[in-house]
């Protein structure tokens, strides 16, 4: 087992250990372990020049030439702690890529690989279960590049280690020479896949990302201009439609309308501040599923998180998402009665404006996936993290602007989170149909939305059972089991439509039954059910996401089908009490002006943190320390 790790962290170069306490190995041990080493691999290299440069390298270790050297030290090493889930020893990338010797002509290529270990001695596979947190066999460890969703998968049982090699070094060489060290052990069974290579060439700029530069600077010049304009003639209302257009863009009015405090007596209250709330937490609960997927000394802390009830919104944090659907469908509601009353309604017109509102800045971040994203930094894990993204915009970015994304994707997501808007846009072209029925035919409108609401439920129920799929995401799983979820549950619409169904219904009941009258006992009763239900649809799932929970599909069928609306209750009654007067202090905290302008970047800020939080994941080059100061920390 020993010898197994030691020689992948080393790979081609060494397998050296230091004596005792010495700071520095011996160095003549140095040089002779990787002269056999090199010696061993260099007739499986096919690249003439790759096997001279080896060669080259053995000499220059010899020698104690520098850069030789500095290849040999940014290699990844065996890690303390290992037992505690340290198992992704990273070396050091930017020692390697910065290598470049002119005499003799070298330069460092920086190689991610994938290891996945198994012993036949039990006491060695006993040490392996306890290093990846229980998760080695639930875990794709090999071929993870073709993962459907990799950003979604937590990642505590795939080995992994920085290799330093000269740039001539194709994939190929590598991984045969990876593979032909670990056939040689004959205590453990390895497993390993290069999962990339970097150098530090600069790529030149594609057509692409010279358009997408072009069109910012567009941008930014009718911001410019607009604001020039504005201070030296101000706001002219009576303008034609061309002015008004470039108007749009002036910073000094955008700012005004950002900060512009509404106080409109037919506003509902409390949306704001649940808005925001709610974008922080799904904020929060995406950085977690990054945190999963970071390289930390001490894995095991994770796990032993989900074993406290307090962490609990953090884990179970999928209901963030339904109240969005459930405040859509309110609006949507509310607004089509309106519109219906005052025969007001047009349907394309109406699809155009919303379609017209959300769609210019979703294209400008899918522009800036497809194009600059990947030159924002670099990392070992960045082809991973944010290549890969990127090329997915780059192929399925249509799919995205039609809204069809979170059905149609070839299992390569462009800005994975906005399947939601996919799901919300599908929802909303359909509603009218319903809320029409609603408000014509009452009687007949009701059973339909119980109808919409009941179905999926059931379905829901159904599938879930039959097919054993997980209730909500649990890190206890299999990551095919993760990936079913994600792909034939959590983005598609049909299973997440209730929420949005319960939201129709709530603004039928705004609009209709303006003003009414609430008795105590129904206000005190109200807030009980709706404060119990929120703490059993977050909390009640504490055994469901122990490690040692097993699968019930009793159990996951019922949850499955019905947390999700009875969270839209609950969220539902809260707006309803607050617009009510029947909130309390609930409705001042929720109506404080400081969250009118966060909620006008909410939208904003949904299409921009998930890029945000890929860099940030991507550029890690070293183990992090979990404790709870550092996961607070890191989310702040």
């Amino acid at each position: 087992m020993t010898s197994t790790v030691s020689r992948c962290f080393f790979i081609l170069l060494i397998c050296c250990s230091s004596r005792g306490l010495n700071v520095f190995p011996n160095l003549e041990d140095v040089a002779k372990n990787a002269r056999v080493v090199i010696n061993d691999i260099v007739s499986l290299i096919e690249e003439d020049q790759c096997r001279s440069d080896l060669l080259t390298l053995a000499d220059g270790i010899d020698k104690l030439d520098l850069w030789a050297m500095k290849m040999i030290d940014a290699n990844g090493k065996w890690n303390p702690a290992f037992l505690l889930g340290n198992i992704k020893s990273l070396g050091s990338y930017e020692e390697c890529v910065s290598i470049h010797q002119s005499t003799p002509y070298i330069k460092g290529k920086y190689c991610l690989a994938n290891v996945h270990l198994s012993s036949n001695d039990e006491k060695i596979d006993s040490l392996l279960e306890i290093a990846t947190q229980k998760r080695r066999n639930r875990e794709i460890t090999m071929n993870r590049t073709n993962m459907p969703v990799p950003d979604l998968l937590p990642s505590m049982a795939l080995i992994q280690f920085g290799i330093c090699v000269p740039s001539t070094c194709s994939i190929a060489d590598v991984q045969k020479a990876f593979g032909y060290i670990l056939s040689k052990e004959k205590n453990a069974n390895g497993e390993a896949q290069i999962e990339s290579c970097y150098t530090n060439d600069a790529a030149p700029l594609s057509s692409g990302d010279l358009a997408f530069i072009g069109c910012v600077a567009i941008i930014v010049g009718l911001v410019f201009l607009s604001s020039v304009i504005e201070s030296k003639f101000g706001i002219k209302e009576d303008a034609g439609f061309a002015y008004s257009c470039l108007m749009a863009f002036s910073l000094p009015t955008n700012w005004r309308k950002l900060f512009f405090i509404s106080n409109h007596p037919g506003a509902l209250k409390s949306l704001d501040g649940i808005r925001v709330l709610s974008t922080l937490w799904v904020v929060a609960g995406h950085k977690i599923i990054f945190t999963l997927q970071e390289p930390w000394a001490n894995k095991n802390f994770q796990v032993e998180s989900l074993q406290k009830l307090a962490n609990m919104p953090f884990i179970n944090n999928m209901p963030s998402v339904d109240t969005f659907f459930l405040m859509s469908g309110m609006l949507r509601s509310y607004n089509l009665l309106k519109e219906f009353q005052g025969n007001r309604f047009r349907f394309f017109t109406d699809v155009a404006r919303r379609y017209l509102r959300l769609t210019p800045v979703y294209a400008l971040v899918i522009a800036f996936y497809a194009t600059l994203l990947t030159r924002l930094g670099s990392g070992p894990r960045w082809e991973k993290f944010v290549t890969e993204p990127g090329e997915a915009c780059a192929v399925n970015w249509k799919n995205n602007l039609l809204y069809i994304n979170s059905y149609v994707h070839n299992n390569k997501h462009c800005m994975i989170q906005t399947w939601y808007l996919a799901s919300d846009m599908q929802l909303f072209l359909v509603s009218p149909l319903v809320v029409y029925a609603l408000w014509k035919k009452p009687v007949a409108g009701k059973w339909i939305l119980f109808l919409m609401a009941a179905i999926p439920i059931c379905y829901t129920a159904w599938y879930t059972y039959s097919y054993e799929v997980l209730p909500t995401y649990l890190l206890n799983n299999s990551d095919e089991k993760l990936i079913s979820y994600q792909r034939d549950v959590h983005i598609t619409t049909h299973h997440r439509m209730a929420p949005y169904v319960v939201g129709l219904a709530l603004g039928y009941i705004l609009y209709v039954k303006k003003n009414l009258h609430l008795s105590l006992m129904s206000v005190i009763s109200g807030w009980l059910m709706c404060l119990l239900t929120l703490y059993v649809v977050v909390f009640g799932a504490f055994n469901i996401v122990q490690y040692d929970h097993e699968y019930d599909p009793v159990e996951s069928a019922l949850y499955a089908s019905l947390h999700r609306i009875a969270w839209a209750f609950a969220v539902g009654w809260l707006i309803f009490a607050c617009n009510n007067e029947r909130g309390g202090w609930i409705t001042k905290i929720l109506s404080l002006n400081v969250f009118q302008p966060l909620s006008k970047i909410s939208y904003c800020i949904y299409l921009s943190h998930y890029v945000i939080l890929m860099v940030g994941t991507a550029r890690i080059k070293t183990p992090l320390f979990a404790d709870d100061y550092a996961l607070v920390n890191i989310n702040l």
